[in-house]
């Protein structure tokens, strides 16, 4: 086990001694996958509230080159500046999930079409996402959201 690891499992050790984490469950990872999928359908109605509703209040939103949004008011005007340009259809693909107490992490790829509103430009793109996420009373919310494109780019000239 790497330290890093190591240290993870020991800090939510103390967490769940002192009484502090809620039980973890088998049903978690479903849950993480419902949460996603939920994202998918937010993001291809367009739907900032149902997005910014599935984050902590805390929450962040890495893009590629953007700086990063955090909050619920900066996340909210990330992904209205998303829709303004882009309109996106992807389907995630689920690769891997962890769980450790109350904080838990997804690694997806996804896959689909993305339209450059102002042209009318459609292309076939796909990423790969590590997703962070907190569970509170209410369940399990995005804490980080990260993303990068998995197609190559253009290569230096050598």
């Amino acid at each position: 086990m790497s330290t890093r690891r190591s240290l993870l499992a020991a800090s939510a050790l103390v967490v769940v001694s002192s009484g502090g984490a809620m039980a973890q469950g088998a049903a978690d990872p479903a849950q993480l996958v419902a949460v996603m999928e939920r994202y998918a359908a937010a993001l291809r109605s367009g739907n900032v509230d149902a997005l910014v509703g599935l984050y902590t209040d805390n929450g962040v939103f890495m893009r590629e080159n953007m700086p990063a949004a955090v909050g619920r008011e900066a996340l909210r005007a990330a992904y209205k500046e998303v829709f303004a340009a882009l309109k996106v259809d992807l389907s995630f693909s689920i690769q891997e999930t962890e769980v450790m107490g109350d904080m838990a992490w997804l690694r997806s790829t996804s896959k689909g079409r993305v339209k450059v509103l102002s042209s009318g430009a459609e292309t076939v793109n796909s990423f790969d996402e590590l997703v962070v996420f907190r569970r509170d009373q209410a369940g399990w919310k995005i804490r980080s959201y990260m993303y990068g494109s998995n197609q190559p780019g253009p290569q230096p000239s050598k």
